[in-house]
């Protein structure tokens, strides 16, 4: 048995989602404030009764419907309204006004699973079928009362939405109901829901802890606090554990004997105080007890252990805490399950663990997850079912939990905002051309460069190292305010870009592709300068080729029209254009281009001219009448070593003295759309 989906609606950002749930780690990941916790939330509100949902728990959404229910209420006052209609208007408004509903579908195996908890929820008995929806909602439980009260309220100066902030708690209620999902019939459930639920699945929730204080003195105990549940839950029929309670009984008995001995003075002068008084002080005894889990937890001291002398925990870093910690709640929770032998806790276990990542450096994160998965596989072959959901920012928990080889990507529930909705993808609905070589690739890739794509508000990927090393400055120069967003700059190499089509596609991230045109001659296939195309010119880019603008010609990727230079309005190529009447056929051509004047120009100083060519060890040995002859072509660096000290000399060019690079032209544009509504002016304010 296990979680298929959950489903939320109407929750804070989450206005309508659904999330399917893998047999083992299901990995939530996405941009902030795109609802990964409030998702985890949700699930813990609903089904354990620990907090309450409130008023604000609505989407923003809910508001105008708010305001649309009651517009119909008080048309229907105004016209006047029979019984009959009356019973229809309450269905009606009953059915409309929001409600927040999560729902838990169920899978199980007939032949195996032991349906009689989860037999409540069951509203089909069709052989083909082997599923249960629990559907909790919370909704108004008399809205025409809640409407009524509203219009007779004293204080007229209130509005709709501030007065359900304040009174909706009394209308409102969590109702269960086990759900059809095939023909959306729902039956009520009576009696206390969330224990029927609790004998389904168990819910846990692991948060990393983020008031740990490595300084000295900490009083968090995080080892003991891990230590101690991990106890509490151990097999008390243990012979090891009943010694340890033997133990602490007569330690118990011998310290209450000596307590009494050393106290007994002032335990006799107590009861004179009140001898000649109207106050009796009652007799007062003295005894010796120790709770076991409360003697692990305060009383026992726990060490790293070094080569020499043992160290406190406070003196070791907050992400060895973190990380032990986190594996002993995980612990705790299946040694609970394991030693539930007269009575079965639940029939299955899901734990929630929200961003454990913090305070850990990369390694630690990968050793989290490595442990974390060797706890499942151990209590699987106990028949022990654990679901694992983990929201997470990190790329290295991404690479070690969410990409497997025999998984592929399918663990990966994306979250992202489009539209100011939110949105996720499951990653079992990718499909990718050339499936195994391009999942090969993708992950060598993403394990090796991080996964920050996943977490970026916006990506661009370039072919070269120079283009990396200098994007920080030109995006500084012409689109200064994507400084202020999270863009995730991946270096890829033309010849492979292309494949990350059907993922950029499927995440839908806003992306900038800078690549070069790379002429070619058509026949030897040679590289050779741009020119205008009349020669038959094609170019080597498979970017160019296969995806966007999908052309081979150099004169018409030269021509096309910049419709064509973008897909889904979300993925834009960017490679050389037309600037000051030529084409470059890579960056560094382009750059001598556009800055040729700049490049050739001398100024003086205190201590003599000084020219600009100098300031590149390429240029430093041609003369102003070379630069000024020769083709970009014949100019521009060929090795790569040589491309990567151009890049150096541009990012130390001495701009204050000689003036302002331009960025090229193609770039520049790729920018700007990237940045979009940023870069537009707002308009003054009339006077």
């Amino acid at each position: 048995m296990r979680i298929k989906n959950i489903s939320l609606k109407n929750f804070r950002l989450l206005n309508d989602i659904s999330l399917n749930f893998e047999d083992d780690i299901t990995l939530i990941v996405g941009k902030n404030n795109t609802g990964k916790t409030s998702f985890l939330e949700a699930v813990k509100i609903f089904t354990s009764g620990d907090a309450k949902l409130s008023f604000e728990d609505f989407s923003q959404s809910c508001y105008s419907v708010f305001r649309e229910v009651y517009k119909k209420y008080m048309d229907s006052i105004q016209e006047g309204i029979s019984d009959a209609d009356k019973e229809a208007l309450e269905k009606e408004i009953q059915n409309t006004i929001p409600k927040v509903e999560l729902a838990i579908e169920f899978e199980y195996l007939k032949a195996t699973d032991s349906l009689i908890e989860l037999s409540e929820f069951i509203t089909d008995l069709d052989d083909a079928r082997n599923d249960a929806t629990v559907l909790i909602s919370y909704e108004s439980k008399n809205s025409l009362a809640l409407l009524s009260a509203f219009h007779n309220r004293k204080d007229t100066t209130v509005e709709l939405i501030q007065y359900l902030k304040e009174y909706s708690g009394i209308y409102y209620r969590p109702i269960c109901y086990a759900l059809d999902k095939t023909t959306h019939f729902k039956r009520e459930i009576e009696g206390n829901f969330r224990d029927k639920i609790k004998k389904i699945v168990t819910f846990e929730d692991i948060k990393a802890l983020r008031i740990l204080d490595d300084k000295k003195g900490d009083r968090n105990n995080t080892l003991a606090l891990g230590f101690s549940k991990y106890y509490n839950e151990r097999d008390k029929t243990d012979g090891n554990v009943e010694a340890l309670e033997k133990s602490l009984k007569d330690v118990a008995k011998d310290l209450k004997e000596k307590y009494n001995i050393v106290l007994r003075k002032i335990l006799d002068d107590l009861k004179t105080f009140g001898a000649s008084t109207p106050v009796i002080i009652p007799d007062i005894t003295i005894s010796s007890e120790f709770n076991s889990e409360a003697v692990i937890k305060n009383n026992i001291k726990y060490y790293y252990k070094q080569d020499e002398i043992d160290l406190p925990e406070s003196y070791n870093g907050l992400g060895y805490s973190n990380l032990i910690y986190m594996i002993l709640e995980l612990a705790s929770f299946i040694e609970r399950f394991r030693n539930a032998k007269e009575e079965k806790i639940s029939e299955f276990l899901t734990v929630l663990v929200e961003e454990p990542e913090a305070h850990m450096h990369p390694q630690m994160q990968q050793v989290f997850i490595s442990q974390i998965k060797g706890l499942l596989k151990d209590a699987k072959k106990e028949n022990i079912l654990i679901q694992l959901v983990i929201t997470s920012h990190s790329s290295h928990i991404l690479s070690e939990a969410g990409i497997d080889e025999e998984k592929g990507f399918n663990r990966i529930r994306y979250f992202n905002k489009i539209d100011s909705k939110i949105e996720t993808q499951d990653f079992n609905a990718l499909k990718i051309k050339d499936d195994k070589k391009t999942f090969r690739f993708l992950k060598q890739y993403l394990t090796l460069h991080k996964s920050d794509l996943f977490f970026s508000d916006k990506v661009i990927l370039v072919e070269g190292t120079t283009e990396r090393m200098l994007l920080p400055q030109m995006i500084k120069k012409v689109a200064p305010c994507l400084q202020n967003e999270y863009v995730t700059i991946l270096e890829v190499g033309g010849a492979y870009t292309h494949k990350f089509k059907e993922i950029l596609d499927f995440i839908k991230v806003k992306t900038l592709i800078i690549t070069d045109i790379d002429s070619v001659d058509s026949v030897k296939g040679e590289r050779c300068a741009v020119g205008d195309g009349t020669k038959g010119e094609i170019t080597s880019n498979e970017t160019l080729k296969q995806w966007i603008p999908a052309k081979d010609n150099i004169s018409d990727l030269i021509s096309v029209d910049e419709k064509d230079k973008i897909e889904n309005d979300l993925i834009r190529v960017a490679y050389q254009t037309s600037e000051n009447a030529v084409v470059g056929r890579s960056f560094e051509e382009a750059f001598i281009i556009c800055n040729k004047t700049l490049i050739l120009s001398t100024v003086a100083t205190a201590s003599g001219d000084k020219a600009a060519k100098n300031e590149f060890s390429l240029m430093r040995t041609k003369t102003a009448e070379t630069i000024t002859n020769d083709s970009p072509f014949d100019l521009a660096p060929e090795s790569s070593k040589v491309k990567t000290n151009f890049a150096f000399d541009i990012m130390s060019f001495q701009e204050d003295l000689f003036g302002e690079w331009n960025v090229p032209h193609y770039i520049k544009e790729g920018l700007e759309w990237l940045a979009g509504m940023c870069l537009v002016p707002i308009k003054k304010a009339e006077a």
